[in-house]
């Protein structure tokens, strides 16, 4: 389960970013989630704050996503303390969070259906 930890909000969109940790007993697979502030829910697709991930990349149990406003490009980090952090990137050149206060919500991924390469029965 990956939940919002803490959030930097800022007017440079370099140094603003939101800390999620994943707090359950399973690795997540970021692909799918999403972050959305509530008060954008009635349009999210047209929210510029929705950030849609895009990362093919697993969370593992206390591991940390840094979602940064700013450019740049996604990559794992050990910090002093020995914590692991992705640090993923929305890549806007403007500030989202710093406008934007009250509940945040991230969305997860609830069931997956990908179609099988053979069937799973054979019918004669």
């Amino acid at each position: 389960m990956i939940r919002i930890v803490g959030i930097e909000r800022n007017p440079d969109p370099n140094r603003e970013f939101i800390l999620l940790q994943n707090q359950g007993a399973l690795r997540q697979l970021l692909r799918g989630c999403a972050v959305l502030p509530d008060c954008q829910c009635d349009l999210p697709a047209n929210s510029p704050a929705l950030h849609l991930f895009g990362d093919e990349t697993h969370v593992v149990p206390g591991a940390f996503v840094m979602l940064h406003t700013g450019l740049g490009a996604p990559r794992w980090n050990v910090t002093r303390d020995g914590s692991r952090v992705y640090h993923a990137y929305m890549n806007r050149d403007v500030s989202v969070w710093h406008a934007i206060h009250g509940p945040l919500h991230v969305l997860g991924i609830q069931h997956t259906y990908t179609e099988r390469a053979t069937p799973a029965l054979t019918l004669r």
